[in-house]
């Protein structure tokens, strides 16, 4: 045979290789980029917003540093601050039991790197957490649904009027940071990681204890009834609440002072229609024409109104056009668990049937991925986004003066 007649392979195939699809695409590095990216512009507007938020001020000593600092010292702040510098205190009510130890652990190890500034510690724990929980946001949006929705839903999440909160020296970034990460790993099966990120979840805020039912649910969901070694994973959650138990009982000499801690704000169980109907209540005798909108009526406003969106997406999650598959349903499930849990324990010592429900709310984020994909709509975007970036402007400026919002 000669050489003219040897079969030449397909110009198309020489080229062709095998495709790695993994490698190329780098869901990580986009899921780093755009963390990244809507972490700086939301930190770019809060920083304008702390420096006009002074505006009018005839003190002499407000200074760059001194504004910065008020980001650590309101309200709960003060708190966790103080826990990581005493410990656990005792006073009539072991208040400071309710602050779980996780996050003034890690303010009370960042100190000393931070030239003794405790200040500083908090709020760069905070910020670095807040950083975490929008990259695996990202991914778990990406991974559950596309990477538009991802973009939108952690942008909202900053956006949302509370999302300040996300900044401040408060353990809301930390606590939704390992919450996703938990979520996570278990829809990929990495049952041993979520275990863990659960447990520092649990060590973190009492909410975190859902995530063993979380966990629970989604390995029946992949394995059936089949019990595997991995299953036991699932104790490293409630491990989480027993080192909560220990501390507590290191300091107060009793287990669950934590849960003793709550009659200091007037915490108490109740049924969970009980005070979104009373927020209504609150509604309808609060404003008149006359009066004009007290601070009692436009706290109680926003509260509910964060109650009745998250209700409303999650809603959307199992029913209508957005909602998710089956297999997805660990998703609205825990968000359910999350929303009764904040509603279920209102304050009788305050005039705020839903209090803080607006900043725990910023924890629903299964709420946040159906509002993403519903933020296609262009108009729906612009007026979410509008509405909130408007609302945290004013909040976060009334916050970083002291103001109470959440």
């Amino acid at each position: 045979m000669s050489a003219s007649t040897v079969p030449q392979p397909d110009a198309a195939e020489e080229i062709r290789e095998p495709a790695a699809p993994e490698a190329a695409d780098r869901p990580w590095r986009r899921a780093v980029l755009s963390g990244l990216g809507i972490f700086a512009a939301s930190k770019a507007g809060l920083a304008a917003v702390s420096t006009f938020a002074w505006i009018g001020e005839k003190r002499p000593n407000v200074t760059a540093t001194y504004v910065a600092a008020q980001w650590a010292a309101q309200w709960d702040s003060v708190w966790f601050r103080d826990v990581a510098k005493m410990g656990y205190y005792a006073d009539p009510y072991n208040a400071p039991a309710a602050f779980f130890p996780l996050y003034p652990m890690l303010i009370r190890a960042l100190t000393p790197l931070c030239l003794g500034k405790d200040w500083v510690a908090a709020l760069l724990v905070a910020n670095v957490a807040t950083l975490g929980a929008l990259i695996v946001l990202y991914r778990l949006v990406e991974h559950e649904f596309d990477r538009s929705s991802a973009g939108r839903t952690v942008f909202y999440l900053v956006a949302f009027p509370t999302g300040f909160f996300l900044t401040a020296a408060y353990n809301e970034g930390l606590f939704i940071g390992l919450m996703v990460a938990t979520v996570y790993c278990l829809r990929r099966q990495h049952w041993w990681w979520a275990g863990a990120f659960g447990g520092l979840a649990a060590f973190t805020r009492s909410a975190g204890i859902l995530l063993a039912g979380a966990f629970v649910y989604e390995y029946v969901r992949v394995n059936r009834l089949a019990v595997r070694r991995n299953a036991l994973a699932v104790l490293l959650i409630p491990l989480g609440v027993v080192g909560v138990a220990a501390v507590s009982l290191h300091a107060y000499h009793e287990p669950f002072a934590f849960l003793r801690a709550q009659r200091y704000w007037g915490r108490h169980l109740d049924w969970p229609w009980a005070p979104v109907w009373r927020g209504f209540g609150s509604l309808h005798n609060g404003a008149s024409l006359r009066f004009g909108f007290s601070d009692l009526w436009v706290h109680n406003l926003l509260e509910l109104a964060s109650v009745l969106l998250i209700v409303a997406m999650l809603v959307l999650m199992f029913v209508g056009p957005w909602k998710v598959r089956r297999d997805q349903w660990i998703l609205p499930l825990l968000g359910v668990a999350l929303t009764l849990l904040m509603i279920s324990f209102p304050s009788s010592h305050q005039p705020y049937p839903l209090y803080s429900a607006s900043r725990l709310g910023l924890e629903v984020f299964p709420a946040f991925m159906l509002l993403g994909r519903l933020g296609a709509r262009p108009a729906l975007d612009r007026v979410v986004l509008a509405l909130f970036l408007m609302l945290q402007g004013i909040l976060a400026a009334y916050f970083v003066r002291g103001g109470w919002v959440a």
